[in-house]
């Protein structure tokens, strides 16, 4: 292997750990356990848990999850990120939902689901579909 464990650990700044970070997530890549990956790289488990999940403690700064995402499957049973924009952009221009559903060539119903289910109200009383959102809560 040609990453070693740095001898001298000393403040890095806001890029502190990064080439451990790098390495831990080749390592899991690879099929090392994170007890393995964390004892490779000279991390605390725990460290590695934090890195994989983002940091949930409150009384802790929150911090985001650094592992790389699953690939998205090719299964037609959920919806596309480009299908969900494509809702928002329909829906902004006054489309039906029947029409939404036949151009994408799914049920009305799925469509409608999917409406209610991603909508947000503002303080007006007025309700806006997210399609972003609605893909990282499906990821």
């Amino acid at each position: 292997m040609d990453f070693e464990v740095r001898k001298i650990r000393r403040a890095q700044g806001p890029r502190k750990l990064r080439r451990e970070r790098e390495e831990y997530f080749r390592l899991m890549q690879l099929g090392y356990t994170n007890k393995e990956a964390c004892r490779v790289v000279g991390v605390n488990p725990r460290t590695g848990r934090e890195w994989r999940n983002g940091r949930t403690s409150p009384n802790r700064t929150v911090a985001p999850a650094l592992a790389p995402r699953t690939p998205r499957s090719t299964s037609t049973r959920y919806l596309r990120e480009d299908e969900r924009i494509h809702i928002a952009d329909r829906l902004r221009e006054k489309a039906t939902i029947r029409a939404i559903a036949a151009e994408l060539g799914r049920s009305p119903s799925t469509i409608s689901r999917e409406i209610r289910r991603n909508r947000t109200v503002d303080p007006r009383g007025q309700w806006h579909y997210r399609p972003y959102a609605a893909q990282s809560r499906a990821d």
